[in-house]
């Protein structure tokens, strides 16, 4: 028999989901603008990169 989800594990799953999904495609995102040479761009991504790990980071350090 399978066992039900909660509600928060439900939102817990999918706020992990939206967070990898998010920095995978940011990492994505700096591959290319290194490979196109696009400095600013990539500055400018790996300055969000920073920003969002950094947020998580802190998010993980109130649950520890």
């Amino acid at each position: 028999m399978s066992q039900k989800l909660s509600y928060l594990k439900r939102r817990r799953i999918e706020h992990v989901t939206y967070l990898t999904t998010e920095i995978y495609s940011a990492t994505a995102d700096l591959y290319e603008h290194f490979m196109d040479e696009e400095y600013k761009e990539c500055k400018k991504t790996t300055k969000q990169l920073m920003h969002r790990l950094k947020e998580i980071l802190e998010s993980l350090e109130d649950e520890i």
